[in-house]
């Protein structure tokens, strides 16, 4: 079908200057030297490697796509170089049934322009959550609410032995909410999250559990204590406490300077297994209000190339940055045939000038990026394929006919 030349890399470090030769079926049918397909990029400049993976984005949609919907989520992650995104239930309505885990899928079907899955919620009982086996999830998930209030299903679903994300805070945190950012760093203390963990393995010591958004290093000690993997997010990486407001607040909440530095460090000496965005868009009158504003930061249009800060800054490697965006997610995920450039695997190939500085100032999402507005980035997304098929030419983004959910 087609083959994709330039400087070749994955986890894996740098695999040589050669080409990525992708068959009728969107699958990588060899690595060469020479183009080997009839159809030929050449990208003598860049960087050619495997399309990046967002395991925790808020796609919103349904009743809430005044905030965010499948098709601008979707746009401002391929304009990033995801190309799978994997969406939350947490919205309206709830997607712990087998109805509205349905409808969300249709309407991913329809709109996305990457690869996608979605969890389910914990469902209300037994009969739900066998409705809900039979659809195509990427697993569930678990928020501090359901820690109160079903246990019991949690129980249930951990014996499944299904991918189970968690959100690793007590439901005492979610009491806390119009307080300034340094207040809620304090009161939704590291110790609501460890906590949470610990009470997620009582229930089930040998279940297969991924802790996500960690933003204390002591998360991430206390999930590598059970065997759990851990990711954690941009914001919790790169800000801290005092970034003050309606556009900085997030669950579980940013903290202290010196907390968000131990962080980064266990992330840059290879402690956490992966990043994610947790993608959280919301209308621009929502984030008004400083008492009601709900909290969230949106991510998709941007967030690699913050990380790819790092790499300008050899404080880690281009392997690195594909290990944690795009070959770990995947292996997490449970999807083998992603997350690198190798045969066999799907052809989602991204392509980065890696010299490329530049500024945010806009995306194709509904929601105000007012947190990261005029941020500087390094790298920059030129081309995108999905199965092999070209869906983002520079600006121009395609709706792609390869679009699937692999789950």
């Amino acid at each position: 079908m087609i083959s994709i030349c330039g400087y070749l890399y994955d986890y894996r470090g740098f695999l040589g200057n050669g080409c990525v030769n992708i068959n009728d079926q969107g699958t990588i049918d060899s690595i060469s030297k020479l183009p080997k397909m009839e159809k030929v990029y050449k990208f003598e400049k860049y960087i050619i490697g495997p399309g990046l993976v967002d395991l925790h984005v808020h796609l919103r949609g349904l009743d809430l796509s005044y905030k965010e919907d499948e098709e601008t989520g979707t746009k401002s992650a391929l304009k990033s170089g995801i190309t799978l995104v994997v969406d939350m239930p947490n919205t309206k309505p709830r997607l712990d049934n087998y109805s509205a885990i349905k409808s969300k899928l249709n309407s991913l079907k329809e709109k996305s322009y990457t690869d996608y899955g979605v969890y389910s919620a914990i469902p209300k009982n037994t009969k739900d959550m066998e409705e809900v086996l039979k659809l195509p999830i990427a697993g569930f998930k678990i928020y501090p609410e359901d820690i109160g209030n079903r246990k019991d299903m949690i129980k249930e679903v951990l014996k499944l032995n299904r991918f189970t994300i968690v959100h690793p805070e007590l439901p005492e945190a979610e009491k806390i909410h119009d307080e300034e950012n340094l207040l809620r760093g304090i009161l939704r203390g590291c110790h609501l999250e460890g906590a949470a963990v610990d009470v997620i393995h009582k229930f089930n010591e040998n279940a297969k559990v991924h802790i996500t958004h960690a933003s204390c290093p002591s998360t991430v000690l206390e999930a590598k204590k059970f065997g759990y993997t851990v990711d954690t997010t941009p914001h919790h990486l790169f800000y801290n406490s005092k970034n003050q407001g309606c556009y900085y607040r997030v669950n579980p909440p940013l903290r202290e300077e010196y907390i968000r530095e131990n962080l980064m460090k266990l992330f840059i000496d290879g402690n956490i297994d992966a990043l994610c965005s947790d993608h959280a868009p919301h209308s621009k009158k929502e984030k008004e209000n400083f008492k009601t504003c709900p909290s969230g930061i949106p991510w998709l249009g941007s967030w690699p190339w913050l990380i790819f800060r790092l790499v300008k800054y050899d404080l880690i490697k281009i392997s690195n940055f594909f290990y944690y965006i795009s070959y770990s997610p995947s292996k997490i995920l449970g999807l083998n045939n992603y997350g690198s450039l190798e045969k066999g695997k799907r052809g989602n190939i991204i392509t980065i000038d890696k010299d490329k500085v530049w500024r945010f100032i806009e995306t194709y999402s509904k929601a105000p990026y007012y947190n990261h507005f005029m941020e500087e980035n390094y790298g920059f997304v030129t081309n995108a394929f999905i199965g092999g098929e070209l869906v983002l030419d520079n600006d121009n983004i395609i709706k792609g006919k390869n679009i699937i959910n692999p789950f």
